[in-house]
């Protein structure tokens, strides 16, 4: 009598698993990074990026509801401002801390189905740069994008595909749990009162109080994160680079 045969874990599956115990690894670094002061350093270039797409959403939010997107700042510190006019406010208040999240699921989402590191990072390069050359008006915010931008070319153009991989990985997570950072303090923050946060700002536009926005924030953040991982999880064999085509 034939014995029953049981299908055993293709190369795919192998690959799969090992995929995301990195993308579980990175994350747990990235947290650790941000709770030990003296490594802090070691994360700034990744949250400042971070900080760049919060204050960029909150400009296309607006520009995409009809609104104008004037300038935005970003600070040594890690925080930043938008100014903007027109536009759905709600939105607008609302696209900072979400659209964190969404770029980073966005990327992950592209990375495990269609598209390589290699054209990831060349494309954010010179949309980045394109984007921060037309809105940003501080010094400091037109030197960091400018080597922001230089960096992500120079991986895109120059690292192997382990590096790029391994630098998209980081990005994209660290844009999606810097998300989730900032949500958690804007609702520390929202129970005091003593800093005006983007939760403040929504809590004076539709009277609901500003720790129901963080909550929701992060909600909404779960829910795309949640969406994005199952999305990639059900992938077909990630594309590699080809070869090289550029010198």
């Amino acid at each position: 009598m034939a014995v029953p045969s049981f299908p055993s874990a293709t190369a795919a599956d192998r690959k799969d698993w090992k995929h995301w115990i990195e993308l579980l690894l990175i994350a747990l670094a990235l947290i650790v990074l941000w709770q030990v002061p003296w490594l802090g350093w070691l994360a700034y270039p990744f949250r400042l990026f971070g900080t760049f797409v919060h204050e960029l959403s909150h400009g296309l939010a607006a520009i995409a509801t009809g609104g104008e997107f004037r300038r935005f700042s970003v600070s040594t510190d890690l925080s930043g401002l938008a100014w903007s006019a027109g536009g759905i406010r709600v939105v607008v208040s609302s696209a900072g801390y979400i659209g964190s999240a969404i770029f980073g699921g966005v990327l992950i989402a592209l990375h495990a189905r269609w598209l390589s590191a290699r054209v990831l990072l060349l494309g954010m390069a010179v949309v980045f740069g394109v984007l921060c050359l037309l809105f940003v008006r501080n010094l400091f915010g037109i030197a960091s994008a400018g080597v922001l931008t230089a960096a992500m070319f120079l991986a895109g153009y120059r690292f192997s595909e382990y590096w790029r991989d391994g630098l998209l990985k980081v990005l994209a997570l660290q844009l999606i749990l810097d998300g989730y950072n900032s949500l958690f303090t804007v609702f520390a923050l929202s129970r005091t009162g003593d800093t005006q946060t983007d939760a403040h700002a929504m809590a004076q536009l539709t009277w609901l109080p500003a720790p129901f926005w963080a909550v929701l924030w992060m909600l909404v953040s779960t829910g795309i994160l949640f969406f994005v991982l199952r999305y990639a999880m059900g992938r077909r064999e990630r594309p590699i680079d080809a070869p090289d085509l550029l010198p």
